[in-house]
């Protein structure tokens, strides 16, 4: 029962802040539900960008890792992330300087490769977020079971279908809000889990005393491992964030250039790599320590605020990926697909019934992933996501039109990588490592080819 007033309360923060910034609300307005109606200040884009980014697996993924390689695995994970975000900013600097026009990534690849690709690559604008709102309703789920045997099943279910709702009433507006708030909540209780260590409290069973550097590992050399784990977090975060619509709907946001850089430094970068950090080491070196699972660790109070915080966590990223995809379906492919003038109206009522089929399809699948671990999620979509990166890079780099080999290079990329990982008998670590590289380099060969053969015209 209390997983779910727990999980009840959140939803009513919710309604609370619809109720509170509606009146300032368009409902079929594009600039009001798409881009906020207004530019957003560096603190507020900051805690945005800090809310979107923090996933559930940025708190059990980074965890596990200890598990796997000791202190070197969060810290890998933690700095391979940062190293992808820092691409992230200049990638979408890169757009903002050299292709003004434009706001997301799709919108720049029909510039340089032409209608055809841009279709194509819509799957990537629509999977990417999918997969990782899937993901954090399988994260939520999965606490309030652990710690008070809730329904899987329903809490992932409703997770992803009440924040669904929450984004189609209050787009950007009350997406912003709900990161807002959020951020102040998990750093309050990253806050309190942080003096509860230093001073030494019953709800934490590991005290910051006890813990020395031989313990956390330091004293010893990474190993082989976790640097192949290092650059498995590269590429696994790129391809996760490099997609994502809402990242650049949000960065064309900000009132200037330089504010939009500081934000996504401090709240993508400085904020949430140390609280990352802290908060893996010590929960990682805990439950190694304890012998017992991470969610084993918090008791009495700690328990519900633990809960609370990772559905907080949980609901900001759904909403930042909805936003992003209801942004992409009314300002986008409505244009592509449907007609290319339409009315705010028209556009916004597409987009909501496609965040609509998407949502129950996401919604459906996440009750499929009981028992699934969130790292392997993460590997296995490496794979899928690792390939169209390379298109997209090629476009910032080179000028020449490589028409729809694009195309091509993903779809093969992807296929190849699939095959070695599947085929090939190396660890577990190890075939994903060799599926991962496998995904990359045909599609790399495959664009490198087009740089030396001429290529037809693609409009």
């Amino acid at each position: 029962m209390t997983g779910y007033l727990v999980f009840t309360g959140c939803m009513i923060i919710l309604i609370i802040l619809y109720l509170v910034h509606r009146r300032g609300i368009s409902a079929h307005s594009i600039e009001s539900m798409i881009f906020g109606g207004e530019s957003v200040g560096t603190m507020g884009l900051t805690c945005s960008i800090f809310a979107a980014w923090m996933w559930t697996t940025s708190v059990f993924g980074s965890a596990e890792t200890y598990a796997l390689f000791g202190i070197w695995g969060p810290i890998t994970y933690v700095l391979g992330a940062c190293i992808a975000f820092a691409g992230l900013i200049g990638m979408i600097v890169f757009l903002r300087r050299h292709y003004p026009k434009t706001v997301t990534w799709l919108e720049f690849i029909q510039v340089r490769y032409g209608r055809w690709t841009k279709l194509c690559f819509y799957l990537f604008a629509v999977i990417v977020p999918a997969y990782v709102l899937i993901e954090q309703g399988v994260g939520i789920a999965f606490v309030l079971e652990t710690f008070y045997g809730s329904s899987f099943r329903m809490i992932s279910f409703f997770s992803v279908i009440i924040t669904m709702g929450f984004v189609l009433l209050g787009g950007m507006k009350l997406v912003i809000a709900e990161e807002k708030l959020a951020t102040a909540i998990i750093i309050a209780g990253f806050l309190f889990g942080a003096v509860s260590v230093i001073v030494g409290t019953d709800v934490t069973p590991v005290k910051l005393q006890a813990i020395s550097m031989t313990d956390l590992g330091l004293a010893g050399r990474i190993s082989v491992s976790a640097i192949q784990y290092f650059v498995l977090a590269i590429i696994i975060a790129f391809g996760q964030i490099a997609f994502d619509p809402a990242y650049y709907i949000k960065a064309s946001m900000a009132k200037t250039e330089k504010k939009m850089i500081w934000a996504y430094l401090l709240g993508g970068i400085i904020i949430w790599g140390l609280i990352t950090l802290a908060a893996s080491i010590y929960m990682g070196y805990a439950a190694t320590s304890a012998g017992n699972e991470m969610t084993d660790l918090f008791r009495g109070p700690a328990r519900a605020i633990f809960s609370f915080i990772i559905i907080m966590i949980g609901i900001s990223t759904i909403a930042h990926f909805m936003i992003g995809m209801i942004g992409v379906f009314s300002t986008d492919l409505y244009s592509t697909v449907i007609r290319r003038e339409g009315s705010d109206r028209e556009k916004i009522i597409f987009g909501r019934v496609m965040l609509i089929a998407v949502g129950l399809s996401c919604a459906s699948m996440t009750i499929a992933l009981e028992n699934i671990s969130p790292l392997t999620l993460d590997v296995f979509c490496a794979i899928f996501f690792a390939a169209p990166c390379v298109p997209l890079v090629f476009g910032c780099i080179s000028q020449r039109n490589f028409g729809r080999l694009p195309i091509m290079a993903t779809m093969m990329g992807i296929i190849g990588g699939l095959i070695i990982w599947a085929a090939i008998p190396f660890s577990q670590q190890g075939s994903q490592l060799a599926g991962v590289t496998a995904s990359l380099l045909i599609s790399l060969l495959i664009m490198l080819i087009g740089c030396v053969r001429r290529m037809p015209y693609d409009r």
